[in-house]
Formats: C-alpha cells, structure tokens, sequence
C-alpha cells in the first residue's frame, strides 16, 4: 500500500495542477462512474468522466480558483483494490465555497500503474464550525457537545 500512498498524493497535486492528461490516464477504460446531485443518480464511463473534467478545469481556468483536497481515508477493499475518499471543495477569490464533493474512488493496479476503475460523488453542503472544527450539514439541527 506504500506505493499507493505515493500515487495518491502525485494525483491529487495532478488534480490540483487540472492535468486533464494525467487523469484521463489514470482513469481505466472499463470506469463506472455514479453521480449524485440534488438527488438524482447519474451513471456515466471514461468517455464522458473525462469529458467532465476537461470542462470543469477550462470552467475554472481563468478564475482565482483554489482546490481544496481532503483524503478522508484509504481502505483496502481486497487484494487488488484499494478506496480512497476525497473531500474534494475549492476556494473562489480567496474564500471557501459553501458546497463540497465527497469522492469515493476505487483503484486497482494493473500493469505497474494505478487505474481509477470506479466512483461514486455526492454533493454536499456544510457550514464550518471555527470550534471544534466539525463539518455539520446545513439542514441538520446537531449542535456541538460540550
């Protein structure tokens, strides 16, 4: 898993850099996708994943845009497979946006190269708490425990 650590950190800088060529490598010819907003489900393959993020990278190109990148964890799914959750929110001339993506992305190494063979995204709205420093959605009513 050392090797994976590795890769993990040189896609999410590449991620960072909108390397749309080094995520479309990445991405493996047989990608499932699954996207979640406002409730409705999308599923989608490398084709239109890839498409995706050439259009959100031209989007931001000329923006003062940020990403913010979070790895939640990594867990090893089986031998071959390995998840990486990524909290995934930008921030627009200097200030943090209100939404984030979490990305459950699962990885397989084939051939000496990790390939990106599944995703499922869901949007997510939260309010940042300065004490605690806790992540609480908006339409929940949990208060911070003393």
């Amino acid at each position: 898993m050392e090797d994976f650590h590795v890769f993990i950190n040189q896609y999410l800088a590449k991620w960072k850099t909108a390397d749309v060529e080094f995520i479309a490598d990445v991405i493996d010819e047989a990608f499932q996708g699954v996207e979640v907003r406002d409730g409705i489900l999308s599923h989608y393959g490398k084709e239109l994943s890839v498409t995706g993020w050439k259009q959100a990278f031209a989007y931001f190109e000329d923006k003062k845009m940020e990403w913010v990148l979070t790895p939640i964890s990594i867990l090893s799914l089986n031998d071959r497979e390995i998840m990486a959750i990524i909290r995934a929110t930008m921030t627009l001339d200097g200030k943090l946006i209100e939404t984030s993506n979490l990305f459950f992305q699962t990885f397989t190494n084939k051939n000496g190269m990790w390939k990106l063979i599944r995703t499922y995204e869901a949007n997510w709205y939260y309010e940042y708490i300065n004490t605690g420093h806790c992540l609480v959605t908006k339409k929940s009513n949990l208060k911070k425990s003393a």
